[in-house]
């Protein structure tokens, strides 16, 4: 939603709902953004310990394939030093079947015993190099001879000179289907020679290495494997359709690279957790691969506890920002009736609140605003206005009737909107033009008494205008005790407002300006204005007044020019200066004027 469209939806709320969501927004959305991220650091955290303890787990099961391999090494430490095997395994190849029988009987009968001792899923061979062959089980047959001493295993076991070496891929018998994934080999030597005499392999099934992790309570849901250095398949649960082939995964160099950890990964499917350790005796690696849906089905009970908490919390904040929102404003709501009832007229209205705060104050404003318009409305509507107006019939031809008739318009359309402190502004400013106009004194005064009431008409103007016209004074220092010629300045701005700002388009500005130039007072008015055509100020500036000019344009300012003529004969100047569409500037300069002789006549030792 643009910001345009968000900006006139809150401003057209009422204030009611503009609270009642300010409260719903301060006190709900810190609430539930701390509980989801509450909920989502715990979340983090039961996770981190979920993988720590899997990883915790896996290096038990690693600890446990430690012991057994050993424990595989040091059995077939016990058959290689056996005094019997030994003595078996170097006679000659030609020897007598009996003693064949015997022997045979003797070296299965050690087989046993050591494959008893062990609860082991294991197969033992020994393979001697006199066509010797003995095996645990009746999966081979006695005289199998289908084994090549060049094959890995036994490479690897010659290579290794009479040492423990491990194979992935060998198994002694013929098919694949028993499960064999793992084979122990040595090569045995006659201890007193150091001669080989044959060779000890120990396959080991599959269920022997997964029975070490699954009892290990690894993480349900998840798949296990077991990986030899190159990424062989050793072992696997539950799924073990891969058993003896490379980990078919993107992960695996990964794996293959570190020593222990856990990370995800993003698939399709679903993302999941692989955690990994290496075993330190054999390199081999011992996989968990978790959905991460698996792990985090744990939180799922703190999290509908947040959410419950969150939207009892939304309810009940709910509750109170109605609560709180209607009674703040339930006296707002009572002063906008009573507004909209001396809108139409009624100003015999009050307001009772028994609140102390702000609200009650501007309550008892109210009353008291009401008070003063009544009282406005009877002494300056039927009092002040209406004194005297045939006195005042000798300044209407300076002052504008439709000036007056706007004023009191806007008086009552101010009254209307309650702008009570406004309208009294007005009717004093109004008052105090009406007394000054009215004043049968002479035609000159202080400096200081006109500026006031020109400022009093801009105060009725820039409230009737409001922003549209700025008002810029400029007034020198000490000039204000000099005399003037009365109302000089008032048509000269009136006619810069009406004529000048009022029809211009946006806000405009109202340049004013007092100073003393040598032996005189030069008064500058100027505006940024629709400004004024050259033909109209060349009928002003020589006095060529049309009385059929329908506009009556410049009829105040050729008013004045006619009186600085009257008073000060030559020594004035009366100057306009306008550009149409940029404004207009008037400079007016009169002899400085310390003292006047009864108020009518100029005191020529003070007139420059």
């Amino acid at each position: 939603m643009p910001i345009s469209k968000i900006k006139r939806f809150i401003y057209g709320l009422n204030l009611q709902n503009k609270l009642f969501i300010m409260f719903l927004i301060i006190s709900v959305f810190p609430l539930t953004l701390l509980g989801m991220f509450s909920y989502y650091k715990s979340s983090e955290v039961i996770q981190e310990k979920v993988y720590q303890t899997i990883l915790e787990n896996l290096a038990q099961v690693n600890f446990s394939l430690n012991y057994f391999v050993r424990d595989i090494e040091q059995l077939s430490m016990y058959i290689y030093r056996n005094t019997d095997v030994q003595e078996v395994l170097a006679k000659s190849s030609d020897r007598d079947p009996i003693e064949k029988y015997e022997d045979e009987k003797t070296i299965n009968g050690i087989l046993d015993m050591f494959l008893g001792s062990k609860d082991w899923d294991i197969e033992l061979y020994l393979l001697g190099i006199n066509g010797d062959r003995y095996f645990t089980g009746d999966l081979l047959p006695s005289d199998y001879a289908d084994f090549n001493e060049n094959w890995g295993l036994f490479r690897k076991a010659r290579l290794a000179g009479g040492n423990v070496v491990w194979d992935t891929h060998y198994t002694m018998k013929k098919i694949e289907d028993f499960g064999v994934v793992l084979s122990s080999g040595r090569l045995v030597k006659k201890i007193d020679t150091n001669a080989p005499i044959g060779y000890l392999v120990i396959d080991i099934r599959e269920p022997a290495l997964a029975d070490k992790y699954n009892k290990a309570n690894l993480y349900e849901g998840g798949q296990v494997y077991l990986l030899d250095r190159n990424g062989y398949i050793i072992s696997s649960t539950p799924s073990k359709q891969e058993v003896g082939t490379k980990l078919d995964e993107p992960f695996l160099p990964q794996v293959l690279d570190g020593k222990k950890g856990f990370f995800r990964v993003k698939a399709d499917a679903g993302d999941f957790m692989v955690i990994y350790d290496t075993s330190d005796a054999t390199g081999f690696k011992l996989i968990n691969k978790v959905p991460v849906d698996a792990i985090t089905k744990d939180s799922a009970s703190i999290r509908n506890l947040t959410f419950a908490v969150i939207i009892l919390e939304i309810l009940f904040f709910f509750g109170i920002a109605y609560l709180i929102s209607r009674t703040l404003t339930q006296p707002i709501r009572r002063l906008r009736t009573l507004m909209r009832q001396v809108e139409n007229g009624n100003l015999d209205v009050q307001f009772s609140s028994s609140y102390h705060d702000e609200i009650g104050q501007l309550g008892r404003s109210f009353n008291k605003m009401i008070k003063q318009i009544q009282l406005l409305i009877n002494e300056v509507y039927e009092k002040q206005l209406l004194v005297q107006q045939a006195e005042f019939k000798a300044v209407q031809a300076r002052f504008n009737p439709h000036f007056l008739y706007n004023t009191l318009d806007l008086i009552n359309w101010m009254a209307r909107i309650h702008k009570l402190d406004e309208i009294g502004r007005i009717a004093v400013s109004l008052g105090e033009l009406l007394r000054f106009s009215i004043r049968k004194d002479g035609p000159f005064i202080l400096l200081d008494e006109d500026l006031r009431q020109i400022r009093n008409y801009l105060t009725i103007q820039k409230l009737r205008y409001r922003d549209k016209i700025e008002v810029v004074f400029e007034v020198e220092p000490n000039v204000e005790r000099y005399y003037t010629l009365k109302l000089l300045l008032q048509p000269i701005i009136e006619n810069a407002v009406s004529h000048g700002l009022e029809p211009k388009v946006g806000k405009g500005t109202l340049h004013i300006s007092v100073k003393r130039v040598d032996r005189h007072l030069r008064f500058l008015v100027k505006d940024d204005g629709v400004g004024i055509d050259a033909k109209t100020v060349q009928r002003i500036l020589s006095g060529n007044y049309d009385s059929n000019d329908k506009e009556k344009t410049g009829i105040g300012l050729e008013s004045v020019r006619k009186r600085l003529q009257l008073h000060f004969g030559s020594h004035h100047r009366f100057a306009i200066q306008s550009t149409p569409g940029e404004g207009t500037t008037i400079v007016v300069e009169i002899p400085v004027i310390s003292a006047v002789e009864d108020g009518d006549h100029v005191s020529y030792r003070d007139r420059g």
